[in-house]
């Protein structure tokens, strides 16, 4: 084991482990979680204890209030979460199942929904900055909002994957991007977001390419079950975090989606799903882009099922 230091945190090059368990145990002792962790960490956690512990040391709330991807984050925070994520997806590779414990699934996905710099990844995997940063010798970096992490791009597919057994954690997930999609939509001029849109859409790819992975997975029924409850999440509304409320404009965008999505029948809840930049754009009246973004999503979608059928 290797450790180096960075930008004001350690990163443990590695996994700590010896391989062989799966679960909460084997996790438990990587040394990048035990670092995550710090005080908080026990040698004895049961998975519901250091599921909550994994949470709030990526992402603590201040004041008790629920934290969300608005939030600022400080370097140990960031640093944090990405030694969780690296430390999950060795776990995950380590065992060759893409999942995590049930009770690991909600927290990991609320963590993964509070960071932009997942949104970011998600959406292009390509920025200079996040491609760089990806090493896992690299520690967080500060900017005005705050402190930023990244990953590979595979890793935090992986690891989504994981937590999507659970469709309420893999509706987490897809309605922080969403939002942040509808918000980067309304808030850039129409000329050039038609274009960064278009880009966008491979993170809608990536989550289209992981449901469908989760349902190869799954009997007839037990997939039919999964898309319902993915449906009835994504296509409710979430109140907005007090001070984080959406600009009209976006709001407007995400919800002409939850209604389509509403409103689809369930033979043909899949194609609605994967139309999903195509119906954002109508709403914004970007139409004339929606030939592109629906190739992009389709492409990194057939990608993301070849990194997870790679495990």
């Amino acid at each position: 084991m290797v450790v180096a230091a960075a930008a004001g945190g350690w990163f443990v090059l590695g996994s700590g482990s010896d391989g062989g368990q799966a679960g909460c145990e084997e996790l438990s002792r990587d040394a990048r979680v035990r670092t995550a962790l710090g005080d908080a960490h026990r040698p004895d956690m049961t998975c519901e204890e250091l599921g909550r512990a994994m949470k709030e040391a990526a992402v603590p709330a201040p004041s008790g209030t629920p934290a969300s991807s608005e939030d600022g984050h400080t370097r140990e925070a960031a640093a944090a979460m990405k030694n969780i994520l690296l430390a999950v997806d060795d776990d995950i590779r380590r065992r060759g199942q893409l999942d995590v414990d049930a009770a690991l699934r909600q927290p990991l996905a609320e963590s993964l929904a509070a960071y932009r710099d997942v949104n970011v990844l998600l959406t292009d995997p390509t920025d200079s900055v996040y491609v760089r940063e990806s090493l896992f010798s690299r520690g967080p970096w500060e900017a005005d909002d705050g402190f930023h992490m990244a990953v590979n791009d595979d890793t935090l597919v992986r690891v989504i994957r994981a937590v999507s057994v659970d469709p309420a954690a893999y509706a987490v997930v897809r309605k922080a991007q969403t939002s942040w999609e509808a918000r980067r939509l309304a808030e850039s001029p129409a000329g050039s977001e038609a274009l960064r849109w278009s880009v966008g859409a491979r993170a809608l790819g990536k989550l289209d390419g992981v449901a469908a992975h989760v349902r190869d997975g799954l009997a007839q029924e037990e997939a039919r079950e999964w898309n319902a409850a993915v449906q009835r999440e994504l296509s409710t509304r979430t109140p907005p975090r007090k001070g984080a409320e959406a600009a009209p404009a976006a709001e407007r965008i995400e919800r002409a989606w939850q209604r389509a999505l509403a409103r689809a029948p369930e033979s043909e809840w899949d194609t609605v799903v994967e139309r999903q930049c195509a119906v954002m754009l109508d709403a914004a009246g970007l139409a004339a882009a929606t030939d592109q973004c629906l190739s992009n999503a389709s492409g990194t979608a057939s990608r993301a099922l070849r990194v997870l059928r790679a495990v």
